[in-house]
């Protein structure tokens, strides 16, 4: 069987949060596991809070199945987990014909779908990198990460103070510590911050900090 690699090299259209530290997370949020089906169970608060972003991903959309699915969002508040899920399988499906054999896997703990590459030892990674670029336009690039930080933080709060509040309740900092401590010691040259950023449970608030 051939090796799987992860593979998510899309690019974001400005609405990417702040990087935390650790490579490019880019979305360590709070809330539910998974959405609802038509989305239409978020609460008014929630809903609101990601407006800006879905008008400007729709200014920026490619192709007529961009288009509606965002403006579905824009008056529902959030794009439904069904177009996110068709979003990935246009991208897979373009991919596919391209020669790249990829593939989705769904988080069971969110409900997220996680994208995959079966390689080879003809495994061209610029090409794989260079066709992602070209299917997601059109299909998910305007969808799939704007979804996920909705998912995952359906409140749009700030990311590093909801990892800060992880770190604080899993007991590897002080209840004094501050969003300020935290990119302080994060600008830190290895091995000489203060957080333990190497534990598995500083991974976890930085991959899921609502738990």
């Amino acid at each position: 069987m051939m090796p799987k690699s992860v593979l998510h090299v899309v690019a974001v259209t400005g609405v990417l949060s702040v990087v935390l530290g650790l490579g490019a997370c880019s979305v360590p949020g709070a809330g539910s596991a998974g959405a609802s089906n038509d989305g239409s169970s978020s609460s008014s608060s929630g809903s609101s809070s990601y407006e800006a972003e879905l008008k400007q991903a729709l200014e920026s959309a490619s192709s007529d199945f961009e288009r509606g699915v965002l403006e579905r969002a824009v008056k529902a508040g959030r794009i439904s987990e069904s177009d996110y899920r068709e979003a990935n399988e246009k991208y897979r499906q373009c991919m596919v014909a391209k020669g790249d054999d990829v593939e989705f896997d769904t988080d069971q703990s969110t409900g997220l779908m996680q994208e995959h590459m079966n390689t080879d030892d003809d495994y061209d990674s610029s090409k794989a990198n260079a066709d992602s670029m070209e299917c997601a336009k059109g299909t998910n690039l305007q969808i799939r990460d704007l979804y996920e930080r909705m998912v995952q933080n359906p409140s749009n709060a700030d990311e590093i103070e909801l990892v800060v509040g992880c770190l604080k309740r899993r007991k590897l900092v002080p209840e004094s510590f501050t969003k300020q401590d935290y990119l302080t010691e994060m600008g830190k040259a290895d091995g000489s911050s203060k957080l333990d950023t190497s534990s598995d449970v500083f991974s976890q608030c930085l991959a899921n900090p609502g738990k």
